[in-house]
């Protein structure tokens, strides 16, 4: 991929998740320094645990113009927020680009630095998961990764194709644009379709066992 498509889907990233983050914060109704605290967290919060754990130096610290386009997209937000309407399917359609990017990132950036494709894989999947976990449990949010749409999956499965297609003699470029391409395809499907893994009912009250013990009974 050329050096300056690269340098601007990391931006655009950054951008997306940040705005995210904003427009969490706001539906919480926090203040403008809780906007850019939770918008960061989004931006930044998966690249910060990867780097942390692969023992680098955090990428906002090593490039600060990650950390500003962070809080300017973050004040950005709660400014126009008020003056026009951002639609919650279009944010997703970015978020889905961001994911794709950080994902693929992130599996390089490991690989970079000596560690297994397993681990790579992980790390990529943290880039681009972990930033949101936080934004959502610091707005006492279930994490949208946990009950919605899919999102993990699409971020593993891009990822795996990525490190299993140079073994069948694809280049680096085309296997990285090819699991950039999955992650993407399979994220908007979910946001679009309404796709998701299925969910684990469970209630430990007695009233609702007693229920469904009798709806398996013969009618």
């Amino acid at each position: 991929m050329l050096p300056s498509i690269a340098l601007f889907l990391e931006y655009f990233g950054i951008v997306v998740f940040a705005i995210s983050g904003a427009l969490s914060a706001g539906s919480k109704k926090l203040d403008v320094f809780g906007v850019i605290v939770v918008a960061l967290l989004a931006a930044l919060g998966g690249g910060t645990l990867r780097d942390l754990l692969l023992d680098t130096q955090v990428i906002w610290i090593q490039k600060p113009s990650y950390l500003l386009t962070g809080i300017l997209a973050a004040l950005v937000t709660f400014v126009l927020v008020r003056l026009l309407h951002i639609s919650a399917r279009l944010l997703a359609i970015c978020d889905a680009i961001g994911l794709a990017f950080f994902t693929i990132g992130g599996i390089q950036k490991a690989l970079f630095l000596g560690f297994s494709p397993q681990i790579a894989l992980l790390m990529g999947l943290m880039t681009g998961v972990a930033g949101g976990i936080l934004r959502d449990i610091v707005c006492n949010e279930i994490p949208l990764i946990f009950h919605r749409e899919v999102y993990a999956l699409p971020a593993l499965t891009g990822g795996t194709l990525f490190l299993v297609l140079p073994e069948f003699g694809f280049s680096h470029n085309l296997a990285m644009l090819s699991g950039m391409s999955v992650i993407l395809l399979l994220r908007l499907a979910g946001v679009l379709l309404g796709l998701s893994l299925p969910a684990f009912l469970y209630s430990d009250s007695p009233q609702a066992h007693h229920s469904n013990s009798s709806s398996d009974q013969p009618g």
